[in-house]
């Protein structure tokens, strides 16, 4: 068993959690549960352990979306069966309105589907005020106007091209973000809002010979699959009446962390007022888009949260003046991480301290070489400290004196910034490169950057360790012949 894997099941057998965990399932109703003294990256464990104990489905509601960020990073890190989703707000910047990000409405897409269809359980999604003020369509209208494709099925250009266009899709030369389709020769792309890649469908006459995922911007394979559901734009193809708050999408058993209740309620109050002020101007808005979300007002007031957050179990993270009582209260007596000051000796003393009073020291870092530096500096200093290194990064370590556990991370060792990873989508300029080269005609003059001034030949298919990719066939003196990635 691996050093994160044992500290995983540490916390899935932790006692605190399964009182939490046996607490939830015996009452038969939903909880109200108050866990303080949570740390740093101690709440992902927490939260993984609770999900080992039974506890299906997880939405965290975190203070804002650096901190939904820096959460989904570390759980995505940890959680090696499947994704973490974080669910965004739409737009480019929370509480500016005024551009939509299509990114940012796949990623809620994603999510609304994972939690909505996955009847196994075992989701885990992180969200932020600004991202749950905005309704979400109703699952079930997203599953009966979706599109199914199959391997075998007949498949018909006008039809597609007609329900595609009806449901906002458009079409482009080569798609590179979600809402768009393409049409060359046999070969379908679509980019669906329900995936982070775009589809390649590929036709023998009328019959889907294939359907691959694929990366727009290398326009490598990345697997063949036989069925794929196309979801249209959530955003901006429902009205107000088809959406919901998204606490109604969440199944019965999940259970819901707020970082600061009181916090969210005042963001939430900010959202709505904004968005009042920003939708008095909406008649002008050029985009139709932002108009129909702005014209039917699909946001949740901020009043209507503490009547559905009834329906789920909570876990509150700090003490809020919006609830009377809770039904259980624990405190996990979590410490920071101390401050090192880039300093190996104040370390050294922390590990052997911590070996002395028996508690387990673990180090996190993304980077094997990372590891080998901290051996050699101890080697170098002459000292023999105990620590598991794991090689995957958390935000923030912390201390656990009841788990007898401390974590560190290096970026915290040695005060470096730790910067959060947002999923950004492809871009325009990736798609323009590839049409450039689709209007070259065989016979042209190109000039490679290391190779010099040939003459293009085509482009063909060819197998690279298992993965078909389209390459530029380019001729030299000679018939010398060179393949080039696209």
């Amino acid at each position: 068993m691996d050093n994160l894997q044992r500290l995983l099941e540490a916390y899935g057998g932790d006692e605190r959690l399964q009182k939490i965990s046996d607490f939830i399932s015996q009452s038969g109703e939903p909880s109200r549960i108050l866990s303080t003294g949570l740390v740093g990256a101690q709440e992902c464990f927490a939260l993984m352990g609770l999900q080992r104990l039974g506890i299906a489905n997880h939405v965290f509601i975190a203070q804002d979306k650096e901190d939904a960020a820096y959460l989904q990073n570390s759980l995505d890190n940890l959680n090696t069966e499947r994704p973490v989703s974080l669910f965004p707000d739409s737009f480019k910047r929370p509480l500016q309105y005024d551009t939509i990000d299509v990114n940012n409405v796949l990623q809620r897409t994603e999510a609304i589907n994972r939690l909505s269809l996955n009847s196994k359980g075992g989701e885990i999604v992180i969200t932020y005020p600004e991202a749950i003020f905005e309704k979400v369509v109703d699952p079930q209208l997203i599953r009966d106007k979706r599109i199914d494709i199959e391997v075998g099925e007949s498949l018909d250009f006008e039809t597609i091209m007609e329900v595609l266009v009806e449901y906002g899709f458009e079409r482009v030369d080569f798609v590179y973000e979600p809402g768009q389709f393409s049409i060359r020769g046999g070969i379908v792309d679509i980019f669906s809002y329900g995936n982070e890649y775009p589809y390649r469908i590929e036709l023998f006459d009328d019959e889907i010979e294939s359907v691959r995922m694929f990366n727009p911007g290398t326009q490598l394979s990345i697997r063949s699959i036989s069925r794929v559901a196309i979801i249209p734009n959530i955003t901006g193809q429902f009205s107000s009446d088809d959406k919901v708050p998204l606490f109604e999408v969440f199944p019965s058993d999940t259970l819901v962390w707020i970082r600061d209740m009181d916090h969210m309620l005042d963001r939430l109050q900010t959202c709505f007022d904004k968005a009042i002020k920003f939708s008095e101007d909406v008649e002008i808005l050029e985009k139709a888009e932002l108009k129909e979300i702005f014209k039917d007002r699909s946001f949740i007031y901020p009043k209507e949260v503490l009547n559905h957050i009834d329906r789920q179990s909570i876990l509150f993270l700090s003490k809020t003046s919006s609830l009377g009582t809770y039904d259980m209260s624990l405190d996990f007596g979590g410490r920071p991480q101390p401050n090192f000051n880039r300093s190996f000796e104040l370390l050294i003393e922390d590990l052997q301290a911590n070996e002395a009073d028996q508690v387990e020291s673990y180090i996190f870092t993304d980077s094997s070489k990372q590891i080998e530096r901290f051996y050699s500096i101890f080697e170098d200093l002459e000292v023999k400290v105990k620590f598991h290194a794991i090689t995957k990064a958390i935000h923030r370590g912390f201390r656990d004196d009841s788990r007898k556990v401390a974590c560190y991370t290096d970026h915290e060792i040695f005060q470096r910034f730790h910067r959060y990873k947002i999923r950004q989508g492809f871009t325009r300029d990736q798609a323009l490169n590839l049409k450039m080269i689709r209007e070259l005609v065989p016979g042209d003059f190109v000039v490679h950057i290391d190779h010099g001034i040939g003459r293009y030949s085509g482009l063909e298919k060819i197998n690279i360790n298992g993965h078909i990719q389209e390459s530029v066939r380019l001729f030299y003196r000679d018939n010398d012949l060179l393949y080039v990635s696209i």
